[in-house]
Order: structure tokens, then sequence, then C-alpha cells
């Protein structure tokens, strides 16, 4: 023991001191920077780097706020605020949630003179149980088509005895952008056993199983509810994707019937061009089978 405490001792006191830009790791996504201070990655060559908070905006999604730079001066790192920071803000709407930032160690704020998260913060701390935020965030990271960092989150939530229509919508959303068909599938088998299902569910759920080739199966759903469909662009998605892929899988009697169902749906108009498309697949699938 009195052999390894000096080295010991010298290492942590590395980890207090050392305060420079090559300790600064470029590796957290915006969703994991949450509630941090980051500094965000320089083009070679420069000497300066931008310092903010990442924040959730309830109403606005991901947001950083702009604070001001660092700059190394003999061997560590000096903070210069933002000279306009205590009158105004400068916020950047964040839209690529994959974007890798460094995460501000708290020594490093001590330093700084810098609180460990700023005051403002609480106009934007929401007042929601703690699983409607975490399924808010896992919403917006699908909706930024960042599904592979939503679905982690979904699966929290979800061992966590979680259950919402919409837990069940965004969970089967994110394993179809993933191509994790199967797996939306069951997701969403267990929904409509539960009761907890919704235009979106339905979406879904025939979207995993014509991505499957399981058209017959999805055919009979959509016949059976396409009465119980609230939302009109739900139903006619769901329709266009029964044309796409009966035409793709050369079931074309499947094809033709939707296809001649979504042309009798009030509104279709905005979706001419699907058609225009659809009509032109299944008249070369015809010609080639011919």
């Amino acid at each position: 023991m009195k052999k390894t405490f000096p080295a010991l001792l010298i290492f942590l006191s590395s980890i207090v001191f050392s305060q420079k830009f090559s300790d600064l790791k470029f590796d957290t996504t915006v969703p994991d920077a949450e509630n941090h201070y980051i500094v965000l990655p320089i083009k070679e060559g420069d000497k300066k780097f931008s310092m903010g908070f990442m924040y959730f905006d309830e109403s606005a999604g991901y947001t950083l706020e702009y604070l001001g730079d660092l700059h190394e001066e003999a061997g560590l790192l000096k903070y210069k605020p933002r000279e306009e920071a205590q009158t105004s803000s400068m916020k950047v709407r964040i839209n690529n949630l994959g974007f890798k930032s460094a995460v501000v160690p708290n020594n490093f704020l001590k330093k700084f003179n810098l609180p460990l998260q700023p005051n403002w913060l609480k106009i934007y701390l929401s007042s929601a149980p703690e699983n409607e935020k975490a399924l808010k965030r896992a919403r917006t990271m699908n909706g930024a088509n960042f599904p592979q960092l939503a679905l982690p989150k979904l699966l929290e939530l979800y061992k966590n005895n979680f259950r919402t229509e919409s837990l069940y919508f965004e969970l089967a959303f994110s394993y179809n952008a993933l191509g994790k068909f199967a797996e939306a599938e069951q997701i969403c088998n267990e929904a409509i056993k539960n009761n907890k299902i919704d235009d979106f569910v339905f979406k879904e759920y025939i979207y995993s199983l014509i991505h499957q080739n399981k058209i017959k199966e999805a055919d009979a759903f959509l016949t059976k509810n396409k009465s119980v469909y609230k939302d009109e662009d739900s139903k006619l998605e769901s329709m266009v994707n029964m044309v796409a892929l009966g035409a793709k899988n050369n079931d074309l009697i499947i094809a033709e019937k939707w296809l001649k169902e979504l042309k009798s749906q009030p509104n279709v108009g905005r979706y001419q061009k699907n058609i225009n498309q659809l009509e032109d697949l299944i008249k070369d699938k015809k010609s080639k089978i011919q």
C-alpha cells in the first residue's frame, strides 16, 4: 500500500488540475449532453472553442445556449463569457441529434466560476412525470430520424412497465425504421392485445407485416380496420404501402384492390403523385408478367 499511494496521489492530482484542450472528449451525442455545459469541436488549426449549455425546450426540442469561448493559455483552458451573455441569449436549435460534443467536467466549471447548472434552466424544466419526459425526448429523436438513439430510451421505459399508445407507437416506429420488422410486429401485437392502440400503431403494424412479405396478413388486417382509423393520413399511408409492397411482391390482385380503394378516398388529391407512381409500377409489373 505504501508503494502504490504516491502513484495514486499523482494520478488524482492530474485529474484535478489538468485542464487542456486534449482533456476534452468529443464523444457525447446531443441527448446525452442534455443539462450539461458542452464544448463544440473545432477545425484543425483553430485556437478557440465555443462553449454553451445544452438543454431540452419542451416546445422546441434540444437547444444549445451559446455562452462564450475557451482558449488555452499557459497550458490551461481559460473561459471568456460572451459579452452580451448577461443581457441576451443566443440559442441554436439542434436537429442533428447525432452531433458529438465534449461535456465540460465539473472541476472545469469551478475553475471557470460557473454553477453546475445556469439559473435560467429552471424556466425550461418540465413538471411532467419522468416517464412522460423521457418519452417526449424519444419522440423527438424519432422525429429527427435518429431511431438508433430513441430505441434504447424506449426500451428502458418498456422494461419499467410503462405502457401507453404513444410508447407502443414510438417503439414500433424505431424498430421499423431500423429494419427490425419482426420486433415491430411483436410490439404492435402486444399493443393490440392490451388495447393500447391508435392509428399510428395500426400504420406501423401494417408496415412491419408488408416488409416481412406478409401481404395477406396485412391485407386482412387493413380490410378489417380501415373504418376504425381516425387519422386520415395514417389510413392513406397504410393504403399506399399496401399497393407498393403488393406490386413489388407481384401480388397484383392485392395491389390493384388497394389502389382502387386509395383512389376512392376523400381528400386524396395530395397523394396524386404517389398514385401516378403506383399505377406506373403496376403497369410495369403486368408487362413483365405478360
